[in-house]
């Protein structure tokens, strides 16, 4: 248990892991459990769909803390591309 979360901690920090859209969703998913981990914000499974949604959406769009985060912990910056409407990784 202890090594696999070590094993995905490593890989969302390797360069490599950036180089598909696949890997990349893979260590975005990573760093924001890590996030809301660490602020212990939980998503409840009783309340609707749209407040998990909610939470997520705010977190990777407008929460600054949430981006510092990403750039202390992971070295990446996260940035928001219009045009192909997605999220990326930049290392």
């Amino acid at each position: 248990m202890i090594i696999d979360k070590w094993d995905a901690d490593e890989k969302a920090r390797d360069t490599r892991t950036y180089e598909t859209k696949e890997n990349s969703l893979e260590a975005l998913n990573h760093i924001l459990k890590q996030y809301l981990l660490f602020k212990n914000r939980k998503i409840d499974p009783r309340k609707p769909l749209r407040n998990a949604l909610d939470l997520i959406q705010n977190t990777l769009y407008y929460d600054k803390e949430f981006h510092q985060f990403a750039l202390q912990n992971y070295r990446v910056y996260l940035y928001y591309d219009e045009r192909n409407n997605g999220f990326y990784i930049g290392k």
